[in-house]
């Protein structure tokens, strides 16, 4: 069960609209309430929201109001994309389409295409994407609603920014500015402010793009924008650096960096490591600056839809590791960056990255590879706008690669078209207008920031006063708190102990719940609304439909039931108890009854499974344990296996011990997801090659198990060439 906490806000409208249901006798006024109801409660009770979601479906049914219905769905929608539950919420989003569609309902259609677009942005199909959020701002046009003409824009130039078209963008985010400025939408209006200000730094306008940073920092504050505020600040000390400020920039990143940190702000802190690791590398402090990219790597995946921000960071440690000779590692970043820009399908990052493995190359004076790498570098920066700097590197290092292969004539042609690029974007009024820019904004500021200062100093006073008077107190109190201290060293470390015993026990729990709440909810949500749509079916007697529906929830109660048994399993595990049985068993047999169970699951992707195992080998084993183990094994292996791989299943005699790998032909894993895996105290989950949902559980139940029949598990894993677990387990004399 989704719950969150209600504002002060939330509860009084709510309360509002329940008292409004107690006074209304008119039955569409009360569906519409219903529905009122369901929304606030799509990211607050799932449990409540179906509730509401069925008494309006319900009522709109009996009573035939469509545009009742048509809501409901809409809700339904909403909530499955919060699920991450994308296929169901096109679905329900549809089925609202149809509705309003019937009722010439426009401004309702344009909202249901926006929302679309959004799910399709999600599922990383930008044309799709691309072309429901346009679709949305031409219905909303029709009907010359300015102000969600304006958000739909806004999201028409993100999505042409994405596809690298920076001029379309452009003219996007100032349309969608002057619609927003009609309808004063400041928020909106921040963020096309700092959209337009880094599209203009995207081409090297760092004059352009500084003046627009400068508008959206005080309208931030207006709106207590703080998060926003972060960003923009980051922005501004990106140009401080780009004109070799970089005290200046040292000192918008810090203060970006004490805000985000302040808000819990995941993007803004990584932005800003990300900046500060920059600011360090100018310096040539390499060590600190690779801690602070790592810092800024590690916080971004904690932000699940920020793939960007991954990619820079693998790119910029690839370009350190280099600098630093070391070339396995940089060619390993490199590389990983390449597979995160071939995911968000961008065409200036896919040049970036094809032109650092060039770079890498010519470094390495293998200068035919270097050749090819830079030319599909520089294919992909051919069908962008924009990007002068990148374009000005990659002709200088098409350049460099001549010079070496000696055609001095293609060398001289690149060079010519690097420099044309270099002095476009660099001028000898830089400086000037970088100072005229700062003494604008703080004459804008001015009134405002003396009034911050003046109360900054008498803040100041009386905290240094108090300091002062603390300073004296401790000095007096010293002794006796040492002697005390010493006498509370020894409960202190008892009371340690058992804190820890008493955290550990309190984590477990919170994960039980989390995934009951969470990865359960989510799953059994998803079963529900299957169901629901199996009766729409059943009543139309569309057997296909029936059919195709069937099959999915076949697929969803076979899921549904592996996690409910890793979570008994790992339940019984952490409180001990779990006996532990050995008998003789032949592997073969577990193998084929656990294939037979995912037979579905494997046909769906077209997977081959092949069961290698000899069906005479014995081992002495727990059954229970040992079929937990394999079914979790192949499950993942399924899992994140792509269409048409092969997963095997095989055994070798090592001593007195069998040696049972599942090897499969799928994705891999990076080696620092491997060395969490089998953490204690962390969950480490990522989606199959269909989006399919984990736990984190199954591997951790595998790692307790294997260790209780005194084995060893390990794991031999690549990036796009599959991932093969095995584990040892004691062996007996045949049956």
């Amino acid at each position: 069960m989704h719950e969150l906490r209600m504002s002060g806000q939330s509860i009084k409208r709510i309360e509002q609209l329940f008292n409004n249901l107690d006074t209304i006798s008119s039955e569409n006024k009360k569906i519409d309430l219903y529905n009122q109801l369901s929304a606030e409660y799509i990211k607050r009770n799932t449990d409540t929201f179906f509730i509401f979601y069925s008494k309006a479906v319900n009522l709109s049914k009996k009573t035939d109001y469509q545009k009742g219905l048509a809501e409901a769905y809409n809700n339904r929608a909403d909530l499955c994309f919060y699920l991450d539950s994308f296929q169901l919420a096109l679905i329900f989003n549809d089925l609202s389409n149809s509705i309003y569609s019937s009722l010439n309902d426009t401004l309702k259609l344009a909202q249901l295409c926006f929302s679309r677009g959004k799910i399709y942005y999600y599922m990383a199909n930008y044309d799709s994407s691309f072309s429901y959020y346009k679709k949305s701002y031409d219905l909303a046009k029709a009907i010359r609603d300015t102000a969600q003409m304006a958000i739909y824009l806004k999201q028409v130039g993100k999505m042409n920014w994405i596809k690298g078209e920076l001029t379309e963008a452009l003219k996007n985010y100032e349309q969608s500015l002057e619609y927003a400025n009609k309808t004063n939408n400041v928020r909106l209006k921040c963020l096309l402010y700092n959209n337009i200000g880094t599209i203009f730094y995207a081409v090297g306008d760092y004059e352009e793009a500084l003046k627009y940073y400068y508008i959206a920092l005080p309208l931030r504050d207006t709106i207590k924008d703080y998060k926003g505020k972060s960003v923009t600040l980051n922005n501004i000390g990106m140009v401080f650096s780009e004109w070799g400020k970089h005290d200046e920039a040292y000192k918008y990143y810090s203060h970006a960096a004490s805000l985000s940190d302040s808000l819990d702000y995941y993007y803004g802190e990584a932005y800003s490591y990300y900046n500060l690791g920059n600011h360090l590398l100018n310096y040539n402090i390499m060590d600190s600056a690779i801690l602070y990219f790592k810092k800024a790597l590690i916080t971004y995946k904690k932000d699940n839809n920020n793939v960007i921000g991954r990619y820079i960071c693998y790119s910029k440690l690839g370009k350190i590791f280099q600098k630093l000779n070391e070339v396995d590692s940089a060619f390993w970043y490199f590389k990983t960056s390449l597979m995160v820009a071939e995911r968000i399908k961008i065409y200036n990052y896919k040049a970036s990255a094809y032109s650092n493995i060039a770079n890498l190359f010519l470094m390495q004076n293998n200068i035919d590879s270097a050749l090819k790498y830079a030319f599909m570098a520089n294919n992909y920066l051919s069908k962008t706008s924009g990007f002068k700097k990148m374009k000005q590197i990659n002709y200088q290092l098409l350049s460099d690669i001549y010079n070496k292969k000696k055609n001095y004539k293609k060398a001289l042609e690149y060079s010519l078209l690097s420099g044309s690029y270099k002095d476009s974007i660099f001028n000898e009024e830089s400086t000037k207008q970088i100072t005229r820019m700062e003494v604008l904004y703080r004459i804008e500021q001015k009134e405002n920031e003396n009034k911050y200062l003046k109360r900054e100093q008498e803040r100041q006073k009386a905290k240094l006063a108090a300091d002062r008077l603390t300073i004296r107190l401790q000095n007096y109190l010293f002794a006796v708190v040492s002697l005390l201290l010493l006498t509370l060293i020894g409960f202190t470390i008892v009371f340690y102990r058992e804190k820890q015993k008493l955290k550990e026990a309190n984590n477990t729990k919170n994960k039980l719940f989390s995934i009951i709440s969470h990865d359960l909810r989510g799953p059994m949500g998803n079963f529900k609304g299957l169901i629901d749509l199996l009766l729409l079916d059943f009543a139309n007697n569309d057997r296909e439909k029936m059919n195709s529906l069937l099959k999915m929830m076949q697929k969803t109660a076979g899921l549904n039931y592996d996690l409910l048994e890793n979570l008994l399993s790992w339940s019984r595990t952490e409180s001990g108890r779990l006996n532990f049985q050995a008998e003789k068993i032949k592997p073969y047999f577990l193998v084929e009854a656990i294939f037979e169970h995912y037979d579905y699951s494997a046909a769906t992707k077209s997977i081959t499974l092949i069961n290698n195992i000899d069906e005479d080998l014995c081992i002495y084993a727990d059954e229970y344990m040992i079929n937990t183990i394999l079914r979790n094994l192949i499950s993942n292996a399924i899992k994140f296996t792509g269409t048409n791989g092969k997963i095997i299943v095989k055994s070798k005699s090592i001593n007195k011990f069998v040696e049972i790998s599942v090897e499969d032909s799928g994705t891999g894993m990076p080696s620092e997801i491997v060395e969490k895996i089998f953490s204690k105290d962390k969950f480490v989950t990522t989606r199959g090659t269909a989006k399919e949902k984990g736990t984190g559980l199954g591997l951790k139940l595998c790692k307790d198990f294997v260790d209780k029949h005194n084995g060893k598990i390990y794991i031999d894993s690549q990036i796009n060439k599959g991932t093969k677990i095995s584990f040892t387990i004691s062996k007996c004399d045949n049956i």
